[in-house]
């Protein structure tokens, strides 16, 4: 029995020191801008993809869902939804409303941070420009 037990502990040793750390999540940007990863059809608000490994796709969303509801916005186009995700921070949990094969499925979704290069001169969508001291 002892040379099981010495045998075993060396092969559960060797597992546990060949195992590398896996590094925590990057805390969220404080001042970064909400982010789902989808795209809509244009001018409605029905899904047409969602970005993999994206929150969108991790909460369960859908091509062919059609958004309801964001938190409690109830919105009339893509370009409110995008102003209110906008709002949230980086790491805020959102619920967005779906309408799926004639049924409504809510899902939460934790936001991650908009990317830089979607908004024009770094405005947020439908927000008024900000007028710059000459």
């Amino acid at each position: 029995m002892s040379a099981i037990t010495t045998l075993l502990t060396a092969v559960v040793g060797n597992l546990f020191l060949t195992l590398a750390p896996v590094p925590p999540d990057p805390t969220p940007d404080p001042m970064g801008r909400g982010y789902v990863g989808m795209r809509v059809t244009t001018g409605g608000l029905t899904i047409e993809s969602v970005e993999p490994g994206m929150p969108g796709e991790k909460a369960g969303l859908h091509p062919g869902d059609l958004i309801v509801r964001v938190g409690s916005l109830e919105p009339q186009n893509f370009d409110q939804v995008v102003t209110h995700i906008c709002a949230f921070r980086p790491g805020a949990v959102v619920e967005v409303e779906v309408m799926r094969a004639g049924q409504r499925k809510t899902c939460k979704v934790k936001l991650t941070a908009r990317p830089v290069d979607l908004d024009i001169d770094g405005r947020i969508p439908n927000a008024p420009p900000i007028e710059k001291d000459r």
